[in-house]
C-alpha cells in the first residue's frame, strides 16, 4: 500500500509539472507589424539588379493586364501548334505493321482495330479485372510468342490496356 501512495505521488507530481506548462501563452506583440514599409532606395534596387538574374520591371495595373494577356495567347498559340503538329506528324498509317506496345495502342486507338500483322481475338475478362458495362467487349491481341505480352481493347479501340503478365495486371493506356 506504501509503494501505491508514492507511485501516485510521483505521478501527480509529473502531472503538476507537466501542465505547468500549459499556461496561457501570451499574445504576440501586434506593434511589431505596426511599422510603415518604406519603399527601396535607388542603391538598394541597383544592389539587388546586380546580385539577380532575373530583370525586374515596373509596370501599372493596366501594362500588367496586357502583358498577361500577350502571354495567355502566345501560350495557347502553341499548345494549338504543338497539338496540330503532333497529331499530323504522330499520326500511324494504317497499312503500317507494328509490333511496339505503343504504337500497337495507339494503331488500335486511331483506328479501332489491331494492325494487319496482329491477329485479335475476343478476351472474356471473366476475372473483371476490366470494366464491366453492358454492351462492351474487349478484343486481345499478343505481342510476344509467349502470349504474356498482350494489348487488350473495347471493340471500338478507345480503352486500349496493356498487360505483360497474362493478365495479372493491367496498364490504361488509352
Amino acid at each position: 500500500m506504501k509503494k501505491f501512495r508514492i507511485f501516485l505521488l510521483v505521478m501527480t507530481g509529473a502531472a503538476v509539472l507537466m501542465l505547468g506548462g500549459c499556461k496561457e501563452k501570451a499574445k504576440y506583440d501586434e506593434s511589431a507589424f505596426q511599422d510603415d514599409l518604406e519603399p527601396l532606395t535607388d542603391d538598394e534596387l541597383e544592389a539587388m539588379d546586380e546580385n539577380s538574374d532575373d530583370e525586374m520591371i515596373v509596370e501599372d495595373d493596366a501594362e500588367l493586364e496586357q502583358s498577361q494577356q500577350q502571354e495567355d495567347s502566345t501560350e495557347e498559340a502553341d499548345a494549338e501548334s504543338t497539338d496540330s503538329n503532333e497529331e499530323t506528324q504522330n499520326k500511324l498509317d494504317e497499312k503500317g505493321t507494328y509490333t511496339d506496345k505503343d504504337e500497337v495502342a495507339q494503331y488500335i486507338y486511331e483506328y479501332g482495330h489491331a494492325p494487319s500483322n496482329l491477329s485479335a481475338k475476343s478476351y472474356d475478362n471473366a476475372d473483371k479485372m476490366l470494366p464491366v458495362e453492358d454492351g462492351v467487349t474487349y478484343q486481345q491481341c499478343s505481342l510476344d510468342f509467349e502470349d504474356k505480352q498482350k494489348i487488350i481493347f473495347t471493340q471500338d479501340g478507345k480503352r486500349v490496356y496493356y498487360t505483360e503478365d497474362d493478365g495479372k495486371s493491367f496498364e490504361e493506356i488509352y
